[in-house]
């Protein structure tokens, strides 16, 4: 199952999320947000972290404008 990290960027302030995998102990997190624009290294604080698509849907939902808009996006797309 896939599992999302919602991370602050140290120098801009703003939230990427990263997708990652569900582990038995936690869960993995993506080198790279999802849109490519934060490497995990620039990380300040995690915001949530191993969360599943419909609670990181509703928590960046909560988090309005702050959350990148792009990355946010990869929680609604249509297959």
């Amino acid at each position: 199952m896939k599992a999302y990290t919602l991370k602050k960027d140290g120098d801009t302030d703003e939230l990427h999320l990263f997708e990652g995998d569900m582990k038995d102990k936690g869960c993995t997190s993506a080198p790279k947000s999802i849109c490519k624009k934060m490497d995990r290294g620039e990380n300040a604080a995690n915001i949530f972290a191993c969360y599943d698509e419909n609670k990181a849907r509703i928590e960046c939902a909560v988090m309005g404008r702050a959350v990148c808009g792009v990355c946010v996006s990869h929680l609604y797309e249509s297959y």
